[in-house]
């Protein structure tokens, strides 16, 4: 794994965390998929995380976050299809 990079005053950041980031901001989109507007927050998440996959070969926190996004988008369309007051 590479270290961040020091110019000048400014660390630049890796590629690596970049990619984590984005993971952990499509998985947070997954679950907030479950309980406030599936249809707007899965495919925010499924950007974040084709983003974050093409940044990195790693699929430590990619592969978590995919699976976690699938789960949420499910849940919270089933939430959304089977009630008449939806949870948002």
């Amino acid at each position: 794994m590479r270290r961040a990079v020091r110019v000048g005053k400014v660390t630049l950041v890796s590629r690596g965390t970049r990619a984590n980031l984005l993971a952990v901001a499509a998985a947070v989109c997954g679950i907030v998929s479950i309980v406030n507007r599936p249809f707007l927050f899965a495919p925010l998440g499924l950007i974040f995380l084709l983003v974050g996959a093409k940044a990195t070969s790693d699929r430590r926190f990619t592969g978590t976050a995919a699976v976690v996004l699938t789960l949420g988008a499910f849940a919270g369309t089933a939430v959304a299809a089977a009630f008449t007051k939806p949870l948002y």
